[in-house]
């Protein structure tokens, strides 16, 4: 290519050489020459601006400078990562993903050179836009593979880092799931600027897996949160219980039914279950006003000795019902005869089939309603009021003769029988003698207290006997009132610095307590999940006046526990042993533990009472026991203002309870 200079012979001829050729006027020569070609070579590589939003077009100039100007031939220059031909000075379109180290190379005959620079995305935390789960709903307790997907509102630089409840994830990421009920799973993205937090709840069609407890004359309505109940067209009631519209309903109630002329419907009496034509009377289940020690011959009224004179004071009492053709028997084992076997009336050892064979195992047992006047639930068909469920409902504490006794010593039960339904080892010399130790339940316990306490007292203490209707029962109504409140104990437990735990998300003292309560509830797919607290007192405060709901709350199973009087008064309607997943937790003075910092009164006690405000494990603190509807359920070790029990800060298998506080 030709130059576009000249070089003057007369001023530059050392540059550009003299081939002795003159002008003809005399004056000086000047001669156009083709310079040499040399390799384009780069001294700097300059976008302007330097920084430019993530996946947004934006327009930059590049600008760059030569070793030596000119350089020849013209090079044609180019730019990588899809920006392609540029030229100095103007502006292109550019679109990057990230932070993007650009290569420039510049082109001629004579070879190329290149050089690089770094264009910038501003840095930014992440922002999420979405989060989703797919399918949903789900069948319960199917295994189900879940799909979980985000997106962000904004371009997040640094590339985030994401986990879903602390498993690392990016989107797409599949899970395999099985689930009984909803659940809520939270995404966490972060980087060097901050992060990001969102939840997603994959519901469970309980209505279409047929786990829903609705009236057989009711339709399931699936929620997010679980099902509602309604009464089919021809009957009337809440879906839990429906009684059957009749216009002649006098005359076509049952024999157990009470007509209701506001509804013009036939309603089940009292203890009994059905549609008001048709109604069953419900089992029962009591604790004896009589008491005695291990040697039951010895109690009055007793025929027999062992079980026989167990099971001849539970007829006895049992005869105040006023029910006819009913056997009870004690809920007893002896070195020959497991309790699961006693009260499906045989002999023998549960292990064994309880004499019918292996493999033959009776459960036509159950369920259970208490000998009280309004016939509160007191526990499920004995599958599941056994390990490893362990559910029971209220707590018998009513005699035969409806009389409440939970405030009356002896607190305890003679039943020498583990929460398997079998005999312990520690039986009174099968309840002939006052020597040795026998195994006893609690009469306020859940869990597995109700049964085996954890210590086997003395054959000379007092204690009560639990007697049990033999046979299957009709189910229980449905006990799960609308729009009820929860409460539960959390299915994690940690120490009494609340911030070690992993739910506590950063935060410390009370407010960590509620971020795993509401950690918790998110949990398990609660709406309302950001309204839940726990029953923990701090500083001075006390934890009653920490809520401005008074109540009442229920347990997920639909079991009442009772209101913020209730709660501080010393003794609630039932243990609050279930977990937010729906679990009993087994319960006892070892393993049920809960933090609380609160007195039986409900009170505040003193710093020494709550790990210094929640902070500090080598501090001490006031427990409740998760399996005890007494005073135990909040303050072991004393039923007055002033507990004598305290335990050390640095347990780490202890939990909270947590109560919605919603409007």
């Amino acid at each position: 290519m030709r130059s576009k200079h000249l070089c003057a012979i007369a001023l530059l001829a050392a540059a550009c050489g003299d081939d002795g050729a003159t002008s003809r006027d005399g004056g000086v020569d000047v001669q156009l020459i083709d310079a040499p070609t040399s390799v384009p070579m780069i001294t700097s590589f300059v976008p302007s601006p330097s920084q430019i939003p993530a996946n947004t077009p934006t327009q930059v100039t590049f600008t760059w400078t030569y070793l030596m100007e000119p350089t020849l031939p013209d090079p044609t220059c180019s730019i990588d990562n899809g920006i392609g031909a540029v030229m100095r000075g103007v502006p292109v379109t550019v679109t990057i993903a990230g932070t993007t180290l650009l290569t420039l190379t510049c082109t001629n005959s004579a070879g190329a050179g290149s050089k690089q620079v770094v264009l910038a995305v501003p840095p930014a935390a992440p922002i999420l836009a979405t989060f989703t789960a797919t399918p949903a709903p789900i069948m319960p307790n199917a295994a189900t593979s879940v799909t979980f997907s985000w997106t962000y509102s904004n371009s997040p630089s640094p590339a985030p880092m994401c986990t879903i409840d602390g498993v690392a994830a990016t989107s797409g990421t599949a899970m395999q799931l099985t689930l009984s009920q909803a659940r809520t799973y939270r995404l966490r993205c972060s980087n060097t600027q901050g992060f990001a937090i969102r939840d997603v709840t994959v519901p469970v069609n309980e209505c279409a897996g047929g786990t829903h407890d609705c009236n057989a004359h009711a339709t399931c309505n699936d929620t997010v949160e679980g099902f509602t109940c309604s009464c089919n067209t021809g009957y009337v009631g809440n879906g839990d219980v429906c009684s059957q519209q009749n216009v002649n309903c006098v005359a076509g109630c049952g024999a157990n039914a009470t007509c209701t002329t506001a509804t013009n419907a036939c309603t089940c009496n009292v203890g009994f279950v059905g549609d008001g034509v048709t109604c069953t009377r419900e089992r029962l289940m009591f604790v004896t006003s009589a008491f005695g020690t291990g040697n039951l011959s010895s109690w009055s009224g007793a025929v027999g000795t062992g079980l026989a004179a167990a099971d001849s004071i539970c007829q006895a009492e049992a005869a105040t019902l006023g029910l006819t053709g009913t056997k009870f028997v004690a809920w007893m084992s002896d070195s020959n005869t497991d309790a699961y076997c006693h009260i499906h009336d045989l002999t023998g050892k549960k292990a064994t089939g309880c004499g019918l064979g292996a493999g033959n195992l009776p459960v036509a047992a159950g369920p259970w309603a208490r000998a009280d006047a309004t016939r509160s639930p007191a526990a499920p068909a004995i599958d599941k009021w056994l390990a490893p469920m362990r559910q029971t409902f209220t707590p018998v504490t009513f005699t035969a003769a409806g009389n409440d006794v939970s405030a009356t010593t002896p607190f305890f039960l003679y039943t020498g029988t583990d929460d398997s339904g079998v005999f312990t080892g520690t039986a009174c010399t099968d309840w002939t003698t006052t020597a040795g130790t026998g195994a006893m339940g609690d009469i306020s316990g859940g869990g597995t207290a109700w049964t085996d306490q954890g210590t086997d007292p003395s054959c000379a203490t007092s204690g009560r006997l639990r007697c049990v209707e033999v046979g299957t029962g009709p189910a229980l109504p449905s006990r799960h009132p609308a729009n009820a409140k929860r409460g539960f104990v959390t299915s994690v437990s940690g120490t009494g610095a609340f911030s070690t735990w992993a739910d506590a998300q950063g935060s410390s003292g009370i407010t960590a307590a509620d971020e795993i309560c509401r950690s918790r509830a998110r949990f398990a797919g609660y709406a309302n999940a950001a309204s839940f607290k726990a029953w923990a007192s701090y500083s001075t405060v006390s934890a009653p006046n920490r809520f401005t709901y008074s109540g009442p709350w229920y347990r997920p199973d639909g079991i009442q526990i009772g209101t913020r009087t209730t709660l501080t008064t010393g003794r609630i309607l039932a243990p609050m042993y279930q977990t937010e997943a729906n679990d009993y937790a087994s319960g006892n003075a070892e393993t049920g533990s809960v933090w609380t910092g609160t007195t039986a009164g409900g009170s505040y006690y003193t710093s020494s009472g709550n790990c210094s405000s929640w902070g500090f494990t080598t501090s001490t603190a006031i427990i409740g026991r998760t399996d005890m509807a007494d005073f135990r359920w909040v303050a072991v070790g004393s039923s007055s203002s002033v507990p004598t029990y305290t335990n050390s800060c640095s347990a780490t298998n202890y939990r909270l309870y947590c109560l919605d506080d919603s409007p």
